[in-house]
């Protein structure tokens, strides 16, 4: 990054930059975010984030058994 002597002229064109990047990561079919972590989950085609999967789906075994 480079700067000039225009501050709001910087910070846009970084945040352009950001929201570019943003733009090519896979999107979570629970919360429609980027997923920005390191993985994430695939189930039936879709992405799902850890944070949706982990909140979401995930169930204790012993308050399932009857």
């Amino acid at each position: 990054m480079f700067y000039t002597d225009g501050p709001l002229a910087d910070f846009a064109r970084h945040d352009a930059e950001q929201q570019a990047q943003l733009e090519k990561l896979p999107v979570c079919c629970e919360c429609d975010e980027p997923i920005q972590d390191e993985h994430c989950y695939e189930i039936n085609g879709e992405y799902i984030c850890e944070e949706c999967l982990n909140d979401n789906h995930r169930k204790v075994v012993d308050d399932i058994v009857c």
